[in-house]
């Protein structure tokens, strides 16, 4: 849709420049225009739909007991641990994952991180496993939360300083002196709205999205592990199965 609206713009302001005539412009702008059209009415099975395709995703991955089991093969590999890392740490694609499968997930649901080791590990093995685990998505969490702190503070910071230049700006306008007022009048209005309108922003918008990173985070947390065949086969719902 982006490039079809480029092309639109294209050919409606610099058609004539690139070598079109008058009628194969408006021929070509109808031609972009249906084809949008028709993209618009191929979309509205989507958009009347809204939440069920997500709904019936989070439906087939919850088992009867209410939680999400995201089922992780270790079966096929030599070791769950980065190849660098001495055994200290798990290898970032398992942990890529993890988060793919539950990216489209409500954050209230619970989750459990199940590893089929194929009965090859040892309880100290699942134990360091299980440990290493939560520690990446308990440090993630910690991280989120202390940058959404610090961008929440920086917004508060801008909006205070928006309305001290705005009043700046206030007490220039009906000041005394005009040369001062010339000068400073235009600048101290759209700097004070510029720092009022980016302190709101980081709150409402880009705050919204970093509280539902960090829910997401906090889920993952929270998770339970555990170690055993995949649970997949035996208590999901087909995928695309409603109740």
């Amino acid at each position: 849709m982006v490039f079809s609206y480029l092309d639109l713009l294209k050919t409606k302001f610099f058609g004539t420049i690139l070598g079109m005539t008058r009628q194969e412009k408006r021929e070509k702008i109808k031609e972009i225009r249906a084809q949008n059209r028709e993209f618009i009415q191929r979309l509205k099975p989507l958009i009347e739909k809204k939440f069920r395709t997500s709904m019936r995703y989070e439906d087939s991955l919850t088992a009867d007991d209410g939680k999400v089991y995201v089922d992780v093969d270790l079966t096929n590999i030599e070791s769950p641990f980065s190849v660098f890392s001495y055994n200290r740490r798990m290898d970032p694609e398992i942990f890529d994952y993890i988060d793919q499968q539950v990216f489209f997930l409500r954050a209230a649901i619970p989750i459990v991180i199940n590893f089929d080791d194929g009965g090859k590990y040892s309880e100290e093995m699942k134990e360091k496993i299980a440990k290493y685990v939560k520690r990446h998505y308990s440090l993630e969490y910690e991280d989120k939360r202390l940058m959404h702190r610090k961008s929440m503070w920086f917004a508060f910071i801008l909006v205070i300083v928006g309305i001290i230049s705005l009043a700046i700006h206030f007490a220039i306008l009906f000041g005394t002196d005009k040369k001062i007022s010339a000068v400073f009048d235009e600048l101290t209005l759209i700097s004070s709205w510029m720092f009022i309108w980016q302190g709101l922003d980081m709150f409402l918008v880009s705050g919204h999205s970093k509280r539902v990173d960090i829910y997401n985070s906090g889920q993952l947390a929270l998770a339970e592990v555990t170690f055993g065949p995949p649970h997949t086969n035996n208590n999901h719902k087909k995928e695309g199965e409603t109740k």
